[in-house]
C-alpha cells in the first residue's frame, strides 16, 4: 500500500512539472505576440505563478516521494554513500 501511494505521488509529481513546462511554453509565446505592455506584463506574471505554483510544489512532491521510496523500498539510508550520488 506504501509502495502504491509513493508511486502515485511521485507520478503527480511528474505531471505537475510537465504541466508547468507546457504552461510556460504556451504562456511565453503568447508574450511573444503581444505588442501591448499591458498584456506583456500579464503574461510575464502567469509564468511566475506557473514556476511558484506548479513547479516549486511538483519538485518537492518528487524530492520527497523519490527518496522516501529508495529509502523504504531499496536498501534504507545506504543509498547517501552511493558515488553517483555524491559526484
Amino acid at each position: 500500500m506504501t509502495y502504491d501511494l509513493l508511486k502515485l505521488a511521485h507520478i503527480i509529481g511528474a505531471v505537475l512539472i510537465g504541466g508547468e513546462l507546457i504552461g510556460v511554453w504556451l504562456t511565453d509565446l503568447r508574450s511573444r505576440q503581444s505588442r501591448e505592455l499591458v498584456r506583456f506584463s500579464e503574461s510575464v506574471r502567469y509564468i511566475a505563478v506557473f514556476y511558484d505554483g506548479v513547479a516549486v510544489p511538483g519538485a518537492i512532491i518528487l524530492l520527497v516521494s523519490r527518496t522516501w521510496l529508495i529509502a523504504e523500498f531499496f536498501g534504507g539510508w545506504n543509498f547517501v554513500s552511493t558515488p553517483w550520488l555524491a559526484g
